[in-house]
C-alpha cells in the first residue's frame, strides 16, 4: 500500500497520464476533422518535405522544400511547388531568407490547362518559448510572375505553435501536437483581386524520429476568397542537416 502510495504521489506519473490524455484528444480531433472532412467534401492530399542545411557551420543556411498536391487524397494533380532560400541567422531567434519559388498548377480533371508561376519571396522568422510550447512567427512577402497574368504581390502572416506531449521538450522520439493559421494579403488590388487573398488553418500530430528529423499528419482547411473552403490532409516530413 505504502509503494502505491509513493507510485501515485509521484509528479511524473500525472506527468504521463496528462500526456496520453492529451495525445488521445489530439488524435480523436485529427481523426473527427479528416471524417468531417470526407462527409462533407472530398479532401485533397498534400505532400511536403521541409529540409534546411547548415553551411559550413557559419550563421548561413540553405532552405529546400517541396510539395507535391493533389485535387484528390491521392492522384489528379493540382500542384508542383518548388522552393530554395538563403537564409541568415541574425540572433538565435530570429533568421532571415531571400529564396526562389517555382510553381506548376494544373486544374481538376481534364483538360487540366497547366500554367506555371516563378516567384521571388523575402521573410523574417522569430522563434519564442511559453512554457512547453515552441512559438514561432513568420511573415513573407512574396514578387509573383504568373503565366499570361499582370504582376503580383503578396504579404503572408502565419503562427506556428507545437506542444510536446509525451516528455517535457522536443527532441528524439517525441509526439507532439502542431497548430498553425496563415493569412494571405494581395498588396495589389482591382476588380478581380481583392485584398483578402486566403486563410489556412491548420491541426496535426508530429513525431520526432530524431532530434532532427520529424514528420506530421494533419488536417487543414483553407478558405479562398470568399469560397466556402477546401479540405486538405497534410503529410509532412522535417529535416534539418548540420
Amino acid at each position: 500500500m505504502l509503494h502505491e502510495n509513493i507510485h501515485y504521489s509521484n509528479p511524473y506519473f500525472y506527468f504521463r497520464i496528462m500526456n496520453i490524455y492529451l495525445t488521445s484528444i489530439l488524435l480523436f480531433l485529427i481523426s473527427f476533422f479528416c471524417t468531417t472532412a470526407y462527409s462533407q467534401q472530398a479532401p485533397q492530399g498534400w505532400f511536403i518535405y521541409f529540409g534546411n542545411t547548415k553551411i559550413n557551420k557559419s550563421k548561413f543556411s540553405i532552405h529546400h522544400e517541396l510539395q507535391l498536391r493533389d485535387h484528390q487524397v491521392f492522384g489528379d494533380h493540382n500542384q508542383t511547388l518548388f522552393r530554395l532560400g538563403l537564409q541568415y541567422e541574425v540572433l538565435p531567434w530570429l533568421s532571415i531568407t531571400n529564396g526562389y519559388g517555382y510553381i506548376h498548377s494544373e486544374s481538376r480533371g481534364e483538360p487540366n490547362n497547366p500554367f506555371r508561376e516563378n516567384r521571388i519571396y523575402q521573410e523574417a522568422l522569430a522563434k519564442q518559448t511559453a512554457g512547453r510550447f515552441m512559438l514561432r512567427h513568420r511573415l513573407r512577402l512574396e514578387e509573383r510572375f504568373i503565366e499570361d497574368q499582370d504582376f503580383r504581390g503578396r504579404g503572408r502572416y502565419v503562427f506556428f505553435a507545437d506542444l510536446p506531449l509525451t516528455t517535457l521538450k522536443m527532441q528524439e522520439n517525441t509526439i507532439y501536437a502542431s497548430f498553425y493559421n496563415e493569412v494571405f494579403i494581395n498588396l495589389f488590388q482591382d476588380d478581380h483581386i481583392k485584398t483578402f487573398d486566403r486563410n489556412r488553418l491548420y491541426i496535426g500530430a508530429g513525431y520526432k524520429i530524431r532530434n532532427n528529423l520529424g514528420m506530421q499528419l494533419g488536417y487543414m482547411r483553407q478558405h479562398v476568397g470568399s469560397s466556402k473552403g477546401t479540405n486538405h490532409i497534410l503529410l509532412s516530413l522535417h529535416h534539418q542537416i548540420n
